[in-house]
Parts: C-alpha cells; sequence; structure tokens
C-alpha cells in the first residue's frame, strides 16, 4: 500500500517539465608584479512550469603590489535565486554569501570618526514579491537584510546589519510611456561604535519606450527625481537627486553595424544649491563581417566618459578575426585615464594596454582562449610590464527531463 501511495505522489513530479541549464568560466593570468589574478565562475539554472532556481558559485583572486596598490578584492561568492509564479503574484526569495578570502582583507573608514575596520564577509537574504494586477498596473515590494563580518582593528566585531524595505507600482499608461512611483526605508546599526542610522527615500519616475521608430531602432529614456530624509555616513543631510538616462540603440546603420550609445546624468538638489553629482556618455560600435563561417569575425570599438567628484576615460578596441573553422585571431588595445593615490604621482593615472591573442571555439559548447598584453602606465615613473591571461568558458547546454 505504502508503494502504491508514493507512486502516485511521484506521477505529478514525473509529469512536470523541467530544464537544466549550466556553465562554468574559468579566467587566469598574471605576471611578476601581480601574480594571483583569476576567477571561477560556476552556475546552474533548473527551470520548471511556473518556477525557477539559480545557483551560481564565483570565486575571485586579486594580489596589490608595490608598484600598482589595488583595493583588494579576493572573495568567494554564492548566489541563490528562487522564483515562483502564482498565478498573477511572483515570489522571489534570493541569497548572497560573500567571503572575503587572503590574508589582506579589505579596509572600511567607519562613520562617526569610529577608526579603520576590516571586512571579513557578507550575507545577504532578501524577498521579492511582484503583482501583474492587469495589464497595465503592477505591485512590487522588497526587503533586504544585511549581516556584515566586519572586525575592528582593535580585533572587536562590529555587528553591523543594514535593512532595507521598498515597494511601489507601476502603471504602464496608453502614451507610450510608463510612470512609477516608490518609496523605500534604509537602518544601518553598528553596535560596537554606537551608529545607528535610518534614512527614507520616495521616488517618482517617468520611462519613456515609445514603439513608432525607424526600423531597426531602438530607444529608452527615464527620469527619476528622489527625495531623501534623512543624513549619510557624514552626518550630512542627504541632496534630493534628479536621475536621467537615455539609451539609443541603431542595428543596421551600414551593413553588418550597430551602434549602442547611453547618456546618464545625476544632479542634486542640496537646499538652494544645485551641483552636478554625476554625467556620464557611453558607446559602443559593433561590426560583424565573414558572418558565413563557424565563427563571424568581429570589431568592437568603445569608449566611456564619467564626471563626477572624480574623471574617467576609456577608449578601447577589440578584434576577432576567424582564420579556420573556430580558431580566431583577437587582438585588443584600450587607453584609460583614472584617478591615483600612489605618492608622487600626480592626481590621474595614464594607462594603456594592448596585445594579441588566440581563441578556438568548439562550436556554442566551449571557448579556450589566451591574451598576451603589455601595460604601460605612467605612476612616478613610466612603468612598463607583460602579462598573460587566458580562460575557459564551458556551457554543455539544456537538458529536459
Amino acid at each position: 500500500m505504502k508503494y502504491g501511495i508514493s507512486f502516485l505522489l511521484l506521477i505529478p513530479i514525473a509529469a512536470m517539465a523541467v530544464t537544466l541549464d549550466g556553465w562554468m568560466n574559468v579566467t587566469t593570468g598574471g605576471d611578476s608584479l601581480s601574480p594571483q589574478l583569476g576567477s571561477l565562475d560556476v552556475g546552474g539554472f533548473l527551470q520548471g512550469s511556473n518556477w525557477d532556481v539559480l545557483l551560481q558559485e564565483k570565486h575571485v583572486s586579486m594580489d596589490t603590489t608595490g608598484v600598482v596598490d589595488r583595493v583588494l578584492n579576493s572573495y568567494s561568492r554564492t548566489d541563490l535565486d528562487i522564483s515562483i509564479q502564482a498565478g498573477p503574484v511572483r515570489i522571489n526569495p534570493d541569497l548572497v554569501w560573500t567571503v572575503d578570502i587572503g590574508d589582506d582583507k579589505p579596509e572600511l573608514v567607519l562613520p562617526v570618526q569610529g577608526g579603520i575596520a576590516c571586512r571579513q564577509g557578507i550575507v545577504r537574504p532578501g524577498l521579492e514579491l511582484d503583482a501583474q494586477v492587469n495589464p497595465s498596473l503592477r505591485f512590487f515590494a522588497r526587503g533586504l537584510y544585511w549581516s556584515r563580518d566586519i572586525i575592528h582593528e582593535d580585533g572587536s566585531d562590529l555587528g553591523w546589519t543594514d535593512t532595507r524595505f521598498g515597494g511601489g507600482a507601476t502603471w504602464d499608461t496608453p502614451w507610450n510611456a510608463s510612470l512609477t512611483i516608490a518609496g523605500l526605508t534604509h537602518n544601518t546599526t553598528a553596535d560596537y561604535i554606537d551608529y545607528d542610522n535610518t534614512w527614507n527615500r520616495y521616488d517618482v519616475s517617468v520611462a519613456l519606450h515609445p514603439r513608432t521608430l525607424p526600423r531597426n531602432m531602438y530607444f529608452s529614456g527615464d527620469v527619476t527625481y528622489s527625495v531623501y530624509d534623512g543624513k549619510d555616513f557624514l552626518d550630512r543631510e542627504i541632496a534630493d537627486r534628479l536621475t536621467s538616462r537615455v539609451r539609443l540603440m541603431q542595428m543596421g546603420i551600414l551593413p553588418s553595424i550597430s551602434v549602442n550609445t547611453i547618456f546618464e546624468s545625476a544632479v542634486d538638489f542640496d537646499g538652494g544649491t544645485v551641483r552636478s553629482a554625476c554625467t556620464a556618455l557611453e558607446s559602443r560600435l559593433v561590426w560583424r563581417f565573414l558572418k558565413n563561417r563557424d565563427v563571424p569575425s568581429t570589431v568592437v570599438l568603445s569608449g566611456r566618459l564619467t564626471r563626477s567628484s572624480i574623471g574617467t576615460e576609456r577608449a578601447g578596441i577589440f578584434s576577432r578575426i576567424n582564420i579556420y573553422k573556430g580558431f580566431s585571431f583577437l587582438a585588443e588595445a584600450e587607453a584609460r585615464v583614472t584617478p591615483t593615490s600612489v605618492a608622487g604621482a600626480g592626481p590621474d593615472r595614464q594607462r594603456y594596454t594592448f596585445g594579441p591573442g588566440l581563441e578556438y571555439q568548439f562550436g556554442n559548447k566551449a571557448r579556450i582562449w589566451g591574451i598576451v598584453e603589455q601595460e604601460r602606465t605612467n605612476l612616478t615613473r613610466n612603468e612598463n610590464w607583460w602579462r598573460i591571461r587566458s580562460g575557459l568558458e564551458f556551457y554543455p547546454g539544456s537538458v529536459s527531463f
């Protein structure tokens, strides 16, 4: 009898259509100055008729040197994301667990003159609810909780936690635009330094998504005005902010050429003062040719310019030229201008990186590649070194059962 009951319970499970996807991405590299550079990214995606589960593990290793100091970012991160669709309601619990690895931990400057601390790791569970009331009206809510493992310079645990709750509604109007009204509250506490801070934010957003555009053109834009109520880590009132973003994508300007351009701007309203918080312009041009081969050849031109309290500039070119079947020649070059804190190096650092490489693609299942790079940078003097980067990407495909 009990075997019959077990069999009946297994019938609906066996009848469900389930799809499993997985992937792996490994990169490694280094030189005499930075011998520990690399990452491992492994993940799986399980999908049913009205649910899905995403599990991803990422391990990143990065070091620092006496020539170029880096913000250490060696960590192991686990992401678990579950989505369940129950009629018009989507339930989305997720968990992020990050552990900082290595002997040298990232250092943090604490608020209220609390000194210096080292970060050991973070556990962040979350829950999101999304309800599509009708085709044009959607309600959403999200809660997040951070438990941060932060150790004070005297060896004491800070007891640092963050809590955030927010929600709102989005209305898709008949005029190719959507209106969103949302709000959230955020609280930070650190028991050891007697820090307890709460701030609130209220957002009104308008997004445009016109449908009557020329062929092969995509345009979107949004404007958000945020009203803040509270103080930041420096015990200063948080300014209200107007954020705007415009994206223009044009496919087929010329045969096999596409262009994607994004402009972003943030303006702060601090009492009677109006100031630009950040402005960014990014553009990317992709040219595809020899598309009848196993691996199409590609040339990518990209650039980004940002201006805020600091300024950054970047321009680069990447090319993949197919030689035979899955075998391709790679070449890249990049120029950057970024701030630097190296003593005697001046406020900005100019960096140039270029080099050739090789790649082989095994259909759409796997890719192996390697690049030899030379980097030149101006610090207290001109520095010049070589390094090697390589990687393996593996995607076995979908399995249905």
